[in-house]
């Protein structure tokens, strides 16, 4: 096929007077209505229209392409990247000068990888999504005894029967042909025509398309499967403790993988006089004013220890306030042996001792009066 300038009868060096003089004689010529042949015609007037335009005469010097300046049929005139066509380039004139403007910039960026595939569903994922975290409040008695533990959920696995496509055969897509990409010519300037490629939008970049639907999964590429985890909690836990199971969550198609379950073990809410502090335990008691003179043996109950009760010695001349440390009767340490238990002594006499005490006092009172007359 004859080029632009073999059309008019000039010389590629020709100047913008040279063209217009060879295509005003080519016209005359050739005019239909001088009995010339409409097609060759056409050609002519094409010829003058891109090489009478410095811009367009520069882009199909470089390229060979005959490019007449329209834009290429896109939504909003923008290509893939979001750059209107016919934007000169942000730096500055052609940087790819001598090189030849019309290259691949998806493959000079690498933004689609391999074979202009695109970052989407052909692309790298994430490898796997955030854990799923489910609160377990757990009693005294089982933190000090452990107690074994089950929970079942429901969650979403890739179908087996078409391995997470669900289809249950698949044709090439016929928007791209089954690469996975589509093209476009982009024009960023005097000199530089750029070629775009990006994921193809009719099949998602998979290059290809569902045929028939998968009937296990009914094209919805997962299934519901219901999950036991099985664990204990062993003697020496503590709230804030986490347990991890590794890739127990739902299958998702944007992760590589399916994410965690983490156990996160609180303290349940309960009725007890026996309270945790660490490895320790703390309690409280209350005594009267003759006990507390005289000591006494106090039972406590609801120590997950001592079912019947644990029982208390309290010395002879405790004071209000005063706190009794029994090592060994706290919670078991996960390195063995067991922590303390704190047991706080408050002295509230009774009515009876109160009463007693003021005519004790008034006693007193009354002996030291006589004594000073």
């Amino acid at each position: 096929m004859p080029s632009l300038y073999e059309r008019l009868g000039v010389e590629k060096g020709a100047d913008a007077n040279e063209i217009r003089k060879a295509y005003m004689l080519a016209a005359r010529k050739h005019h239909p209505d001088k009995g010339g042949d409409p097609e060759i015609f056409k050609e002519i007037q094409k010829a003058y229209e891109i090489l009478s335009d410095d811009q367009k005469r520069s882009i199909y010097d470089h390229t060979g392409q005959e490019h007449n300046g329209a834009e290429p049929d896109h939504a909003d005139g923008i290509p893939f990247g979001g750059m209107p066509f016919g934007m000169g380039m942000p730096f500055g004139g052609n940087p790819f000068a001598g090189q030849g403007a019309h290259f691949d910039i998806g493959s000079l960026f690498g933004m689609f990888g391999p074979q202009g595939q695109g970052q989407g569903p052909q692309g790298p994922r994430a490898q796997k999504p955030e854990p799923k975290v489910h609160e377990l409040p757990i009693s005294l008695w089982d933190y000090y005894h452990g107690k074994q533990i089950r929970i079942q959920f429901e969650r979403q696995k890739f179908c087996g029967s078409c391995k997470g496509s669900g289809a249950e055969s698949h044709e090439q897509c016929g928007g791209c042909g089954g690469s996975g990409t589509k093209q476009q010519m982009m024009m960023m300037g005097p000199g530089m025509n750029v070629l775009m490629r990006g994921p193809c939008d009719a099949c998602g970049g998979q290059g290809k398309r569902v045929a028939s639907v998968c009937k296990s999964c009914s094209g919805k590429k997962t299934v519901s499967q219901e999950k036991v985890l099985d664990f204990k909690i062993e003697p020496g836990m503590k709230p804030g403790d986490i347990l991890q199971f590794m890739n127990e969550c739902s299958d998702q198609a944007e992760y590589s993988e399916p994410g965690d379950v983490h156990i996160h073990l609180q303290e349940a809410d309960e009725v007890g006089r026996f309270k945790r502090v660490g490895d320790d335990l703390r309690a409280s008691t209350q005594i009267g004013l003759k006990n507390a003179l005289l000591g006494c043996k106090e039972r406590m109950d609801t120590h997950p220890a001592h079912p019947q009760g644990l029982v208390v010695e309290i010395p002879v001349g405790v004071q209000h306030g005063d706190v009794i440390r029994i090592e060994g009767e706290g919670m078991p340490r996960k390195g063995g042996g067991r922590g303390a238990l704190h047991v706080v002594v408050n002295v509230v006499p009774s009515g009876a001792e109160k009463e007693a005490v003021v005519r004790g006092r008034s006693a007193i009172e009354s002996l030291f009066a006589a004594a000073m007359d």
